[in-house]
């Protein structure tokens, strides 16, 4: 009986601590994306930032529309996550995100979007390529990577004009499907 009682006070202790369920907002509405403009690709290859730079804060339902600059649809995407502002500069590290920590909810010749599903807080960093068409030398830049064949870290293919965001963005908030 004493045993009972003391789980029941704990476990009331946490659920008043923040350890409900929908303890974040995480909707669009609440977290509209936030365009990031900054980082350019570099032989066909877009990084968000350096393994050891300046990551972006990501904390649950915060989504970004990175425009990515390589003149068409990426093929592949990996995301990693850290819980340190500069990765691993000062001994902190990287790690692919999984689940919901990390949401590729569209992918189109400007932008990826990425939501953090989860109510953790990160910091991101993200690196995509294998873009057709690209005008850098981008196409087949990194065809040996990870996702460069739609395994799931990232879908090939897709000839539509809809966008991801911005003005001409689809409504219904685009797919990262083929």
């Amino acid at each position: 009986m004493r045993w009972a009682a003391t789980w029941a006070v704990g476990a009331s202790a946490a659920f008043a601590a923040g350890c409900a369920p929908n303890r974040c907002d995480r909707s669009e509405e609440s977290n509209p994306p936030i365009e990031f403009v900054e980082a350019t690709p570099e032989g066909g290859i877009y990084e968000t930032s350096a393994p050891d730079g300046d990551l972006l804060y990501f904390p649950g339902g915060m989504r970004y529309a990175l425009k990515h600059h390589l003149g068409a649809r990426p093929r592949w995407w990996q995301v990693y996550l850290s819980f340190e502002r500069d990765g691993t500069k000062s001994g902190g590290t990287l790690a692919q995100a999984a689940g919901n920590q990390a949401e590729v909810t569209c992918v189109d010749d400007q932008h990826l979007i990425i939501v953090n599903g989860s109510c953790s807080e990160y910091w991101l960093r993200v690196v995509a390529g294998g873009a057709i068409g690209a005008d850098d030398g981008a196409t087949g830049a990194a065809g040996g990577a990870a996702g460069a064949d739609g395994d799931g870290m990232g879908a090939a293919g897709g000839t539509g004009v809809s966008r991801c965001y911005g003005a001409d963005a689809d409504p219904g908030g685009g797919s990262a499907e083929p």
